[in-house]
Order: C-alpha cells, then structure tokens, then sequence
C-alpha cells in the first residue's frame, strides 16, 4: 500500500482500487483498514474504493493529532491521489473523523454513512446515549499493563455472543492476527478524545444524506443510542443487523453490503 506524507510530516498509509464514484472507508479504534477487506472486494468493481490507517494504527505513522487535524490530512491524501468528493464511511472512531472532514470540508462529503459511531461516545449530563467516561479511563489505564492482552480481550468485546458462535469468526480471530498491532501512545490519545469530544453541533447541521448501521447487540452503541439519533436526525436512513456486534461489516458482510449499496445508489 502506498503511502502520501502530508504537511504536518505524517505519513498516511492509503489503498485505492477500482474507478468511478469514490467511497471512502474510515476504520475505527484499534484495529486497521485491513478489516475492510469484505467492502474492497464487493466495491471495487462499481466505486474507486479508498481506504487509510488511521495514525498509529496499521502502516500509518504517529504523532498527536487532533480529530481536525486527522480530516484535513485525510483531504489532503485525496487531494493527492486525484479525489475532489467521496462519499464517506465511517467505522466506530472512524465515523467521527468522517463526521469533521464534512466539518472541515462540507463540499467534499456527498454521503456519509456512520457504522456503530455517535457524535459523542462519552456519557454527560444532559447525554445518556454513550460509555460510562470510567469506562474510557479504565481503558486508557489498562494499557498501561498488558497491552498486548488488552487488545486482544477488547477486540473480542466488540462481537455480540451470536458473532462468537458463527462459523466466520473463527476466520476472523485468525485474519485478525495478521493485523498491525496499534501503537500505545496512539490507542490512549485516541481514548482522550473519545472521553472529551462532543460533535452534536456538527451532526446537527449535517447537509449531505446520511446512513446509520448498527448490530443489535453493540454495547458501544446500543439501539437506545439509534433511537436518540433517530430523533435528532429524522431523515436518516437507519438499518439494523440483527444479532450482530460492533462490526457488522466484518461478521456480516453480505449483509452489510447489500445496505450500504442501496445507500450510495439511493
């Protein structure tokens, strides 16, 4: 996979096949763009598929960076790589930086479709639909200690039991493997700013259509979480995959497929 290093001297890690409409294909937190693997393969023949590490993570390089500062990077590598507008799909954490680079480029998003993603992952007082912020804290603790553990019994935390007990996930654990091991400085940095941001104003002033996709069983975003957003943005589509975890898109991608097509040709 090539990589594009942009202004601020960080090297972004990107893959780019087929042609057409472009789709974007943001990962989430802790893993890498390898696990889009089942979207390239169905995609790639109908969109020019783009996928990058985020920095830390898979063959991306690392420094401290801000959610701002991670959209106008990635517009920059598309800039590079020729892509003027993309339609944007964002796993988890994933889903918040696709959620700025229409902040910071509103022009450049033609849809955007969150996989298992809120504007806020943190509870407050006037928000119930995200994680206990000890929970976040604990987290950031525990890899401190085993990191190599932590990872892998987090990873595992994100399939619903119903996930675990499928034939697929015994290829999964052993696709998973070959996955880059994310950095520590870049996993804790990135759980700050899970605990702290809130981008409610920018999800409220969305002008591009919008999906949501969700497992039934995501503890990270649970179907009380879609209802509050169901609410705050009445004219989204929201598609649920029943029985499925925090990545619907890897344990069910037939399945996920078929929705997030009937999205980008809606």
């Amino acid at each position: 996979m090539p990589v594009i290093k942009t202004n601020r001297g960080l090297e972004w890690n990107y893959n780019s096949q087929g042609e057409g409409e472009a789709v974007l294909f943001i990962h989430g937190f802790g893993v890498s763009s390898q696990l889009w693997i089942g979207q390239l393969e169905h995609f790639k023949s109908l969109y020019r598929v783009i996928t990058v590490d985020l920095p830390g993570h898979g063959k991306s390089g690392w420094q401290p960076v801000t959610l701002s500062q991670m959209a106008s990077d990635i517009g920059f590598v598309l800039d590079q790589i020729g892509v003027a507008q993309v339609n944007v799909v964002g796993s988890s954490f994933g889903g918040l930086v696709g959620l700025y680079l229409l902040k910071v480029d509103p022009w450049r998003v033609s849809r955007l479709s969150f996989v298992g993603s809120l504007p806020r992952f943190a509870k407050a007082e006037n928000y119930h639909a995200g994680l206990d912020i000890e929970r976040i804290r604990n987290m950031s603790q525990q890899f401190q200690g085993d990191y190599q553990s932590i990872l892998e019994i987090f990873f595992r935390s994100l399939f619903s039991p119903q996930d675990r007990q499928s034939v697929r996930f015994k290829w999964i654990k052993q696709f998973h493997k070959s996955d880059a091991v994310p950095q520590r400085e870049a996993l804790i940095h990135f759980l700050d700013i899970l605990q702290k941001e809130d981008a409610r104003d920018v999800m409220s002033h969305i002008n591009c259509r919008v999906q949501f996709i969700n497992g039934t069983e995501d503890y990270i975003v649970p179907v009380e979480a879609m209802q509050w957003m169901e609410e705050m943005l009445p004219h989204a589509n929201f598609d649920y995959i029943k029985g499925a975890g925090h990545l619907p898109f890897l344990t069910r991608p037939e399945e996920f497929n078929e929705l997030l097509e009937g999205f980008l040709t809606s």
